[in-house]
C-alpha cells in the first residue's frame, strides 16, 4: 500500500517531485548522514523517512520539510538510500580505498532522478560501481517520482546531473 505524500508540480526553475510512501515496518535502528561514506554525507538537503509525514527528521539546516528536499533545481540529483544502499556504498567506500568517485557511490541508491541544467527531467540507469564500469546513462522522463520506505534517507546534491 502506498500513501502519497504530495503531488508533482513543476514551474520554470524547479519541479517538486512527487513521494509515494510504502506502508513497511520501521526499520531497527536509524543511521544519519554521518552513517554514509565520503561525498555521500554532505548533501545540500536531506531527510529520513518516518512512519508518517509527521516523522520524517530533517538532517540538514534550512529545511522544513520533505517538500524543500525533494524539490528539484538544474543541475541537481535525488537519491534514495536504505540501510542496505548505504552498507554497499560503505563497503565499496571501504575498498576503493576511501577514494570512490562521487559517481560510483551514488551508483549503490536505489532511486537516482535529477533535472539536467537546461531543465529537463532525467533518471539514471547505472550498473553499481562494484560490479564493473560504472557508467551512468541519464534517460529522460516528461515527470518523476520518488518510493520511499520508513527510514530511507532522501538526499538531494547540486552539480550532479550532466548537460
Amino acid at each position: 500500500m502506498q500513501e502519497r505524500s504530495f503531488v508533482a508540480t513543476r514551474n520554470v526553475h524547479t519541479y517538486d517531485v512527487s513521494v509515494d510512501r510504502q506502508k513497511a515496518a520501521q526499520a531497527a535502528g536509524t543511521y544519519d548522514l554521518s552513517d554514509l561514506p565520503g561525498p555521500l554525507s554532505g548533501p545540500i538537503r536531506a531527510a529520513r523517512i518516518g512512519k508518517s509525514p509527521r516523522q520524517d527528521k530533517m538532517l540538514t539546516d534550512g529545511v522544513e520539510s520533505l517538500a524543500d528536499v525533494t524539490c528539484l533545481e538544474p543541475g541537481t540529483a535525488l537519491a534514495v538510500y536504505g540501510r542496505p544502499e548505504s552498507r554497499w556504498a560503505n563497503a565499496f567506500w571501504r575498498r576503493a580505498g576511501n577514494a570512490a568517485t562521487m559517481t560510483e557511490l551514488l551508483s549503490y541508491a536505489r532511486q537516482l532522478i535529477g533535472m539536467r541544467p537546461d531543465g529537463g527531467l532525467a533518471v539514471c540507469l547505472c550498473g553499481h560501481a562494484g560490479q564493473g564500469p560504472c557508467i551512468p546513462l541519464w534517460a529522460p522522463r516528461d515527470d518523476l517520482s520518488l518510493t520511499v520506505q520508513p527510514n530511507d534517507l532522501v538526499l538531494c546534491f547540486a552539480d550532479v546531473v550532466p548537460d
